[in-house]
């Protein structure tokens, strides 16, 4: 039924206009001498407008929506003419994953338009299956298609637990009223959809959140397409996957949409996880790193092809520029005498990565389950944990990476944050962490210490190749002919060197005039 009053609708404003105009016609006929006399003229003018009226029908239909193909300006050109006659379908515009649309639009039957921007996505239905997954652009459907289901090409965010304000541990005071009982009925809800116990016992509350899109890519800079991606195959999976769910006793809440999946699943991950864990191990750094695993997508990376072998040369003037060199870096050790060795485990990282990294601390639990939640709802092999969190030899395959997979979802993040914890687990917690405040300072003292050595390892390492690549470059740029060019090319080098230097300027004023006196001695020579 159509809701919206007669004299609001387009027919009875082209209604009025038509009577208008036809009084005014008649008016012009009967005054220029009746019907008979001007007989000719009446079937001219009827013959003009059965003529002209499809023309600018079909001329300004055009201008309607942004049509391109003749075929579409025909389809929006037919439906303006249902639209006269109060025959046409729905004409609904799609907007951020959401229909925009007039009161009663999507009950309309007969042919309709939709209207779909680049970050949405419909699939249509008749009354018995699926039957088109539309994207972005103009479409038309037919009288028995309707809308079956609307999807967001945005990335989304899902968030469950307790918002601000909500207190899982109170209790409902005696003699509410009905609006503080629904008010804490939903608060419930809210913290029992992600409530969960550690392994020694204590409920704790997150706040999950999901981030997840549908499976596609972007369109690539002046390429057609959507700039949020769009892939009918991944759109019709999800609206199949879409549900409903017979206990939910609102008609909205009923359907289960496809983008309350990752939700839940991240919901049941965290009951998983939390419960191999004990409370003072959420926040204790005392966990093992998680190991990477390949994931069977992933193709193995090749061998990098091995570096030429380095060639010593053993001839005198080699000879003599090494043991030049050699003394030269005890000098180096003598003004800038180096720390103490670090240990080998640092430094390697350090040489690996380009720059020295702190040594593999531990993680808190927390992290661990973040890392794991995010790893099943995203990677199709994970880390396999036992009952106490520790990670084993096997490798787990994960259901619910398959799942979201066939539902044409991928998701691109997932964790869990503030907690919510018991008043007095939160008060031993405090307690705990006040008590041992001084121990895990001292540790972070150490750790910065060991920290500290390599980066002056790296630095003293880095030195000593720069230096060796100047003498180097000065030794080429100068081509000596000679073992004693050779030597007055290097000592020139190193001398230039301290000189650019403010620091060794200042600490090497000695090493200097021993340069410039093996020069002189050189040229005497």
């Amino acid at each position: 039924m159509n809701k919206i009053p007669f004299r609001q609708q387009p027919a009875f404003r082209s209604l009025l206009l038509g009577v208008a105009l036809l009084g005014i016609y008649v008016y012009y006929i009967f005054w220029g001498g009746g019907f008979w006399s001007n007989a000719v003229g009446i079937a001219l003018d009827l013959l003009l407008l059965m003529i002209l009226y499809p023309i600018c029908r079909f001329f300004y239909s055009q201008f309607i929506l942004p049509t391109r193909t003749w075929d579409e300006r025909q389809q929006i050109a037919a439906r303006l003419r249902l639209h006269a006659g109060h025959g046409h379908g729905p004409a609904i515009f799609v907007r951020n994953g959401r229909k925009v649309e007039r009161t009663g639009e999507s009950d309309k039957s007969g042919p309709g338009v939709l209207w779909i921007d680049t970050a949405s996505a419909v699939v249509t239905r008749t009354p018995l299956t699926f039957k088109r997954v539309l994207g972005p652009g103009v479409h038309f459907i037919a009288a028995n298609e309707k809308i079956g289901s609307v999807i967001s090409l945005h990335p989304q965010n899902q968030s469950l637990g307790p918002i601000q304000g909500d207190n899982p541990f109170t209790k409902l005071k005696d003699n509410p009223t009905d609006e503080e009982g629904h008010r804490f009925t939903e608060m419930r809800t809210r913290c029992m959809a992600v409530r969960a116990t550690t392994r020694d016992g204590h409920e704790i509350f997150p706040t999950l959140n999901v981030s997840f899109k549908i499976d596609a890519r972007p369109a690539k800079p002046g390429q057609k397409g959507s700039r949020f991606g769009f892939n009918a195959e991944a759109v019709e999976r999800a609206a199949r996957s879409e549900g409903v769910n017979p206990a939910s006793s609102s008609e909205d809440k009923r359907r289960v949409a496809w983008n309350q999946l990752p939700g839940l699943m991240a919901a049941e991950l965290w009951r998983e996880y939390l419960g191999k864990f004990t409370l003072n191990e959420l926040f204790e750094a005392t966990q093992k790193p998680l190991p990477t695993i390949h994931q069977p997508e992933i193709p193995p990376s090749t061998m990098a092809a091995m570096p030429p072998p380095l060639i010593i040369r053993s001839d005198y003037r080699s000879r003599l520029l090494r043991n030049f060199n050699n003394d030269w870096e005890k000098r180096l050790n003598v003004l800038m005498p180096p720390e103490p060795p670090a240990p080998e485990e640092e430094i390697h990282q350090a040489q690996l990565a380009g720059g020295p990294k702190p040594e593999a601390t531990g993680q808190t639990a927390l992290q661990i389950i973040n890392q794991m939640i995010k790893a099943r709802l995203s990677q199709a092999v994970v880390v396999k944990l036992d009952e106490c969190g520790r990670p084993t030899e096997g490798q787990q395959v994960s259901d619910e990476y398959r799942k979201l997979t066939e539902r044409g979802i991928v998701v691109l993040g997932a964790g869990a944050g503030s907690l919510l914890l018991d008043p007095e687990a939160e008060r031993q917690l405090l307690y705990s962490w006040t008590s041992s405040w001084l121990t895990n300072a001292r540790e972070d003292q150490k750790r910065i210490e060991r920290l500290g050595v390599a980066y002056a390892e790296k630095g003293r390492h880095a030195a000593q190749l720069d230096h060796a690549l100047e003498l180097s470059e000065a030794f080429n740029k100068a081509g000596p002919a000679s073992v004693p060019a050779a030597v007055a090319a290097l000592l020139l080098a190193a001398e230039d060197e301290i000189r650019t230097s403010d620091r060794l300027q200042s600490m090497a004023r000695s090493e200097l005039e021993l340069l410039r006196d093996l020069e002189k001695w050189l040229e005497e020579k």
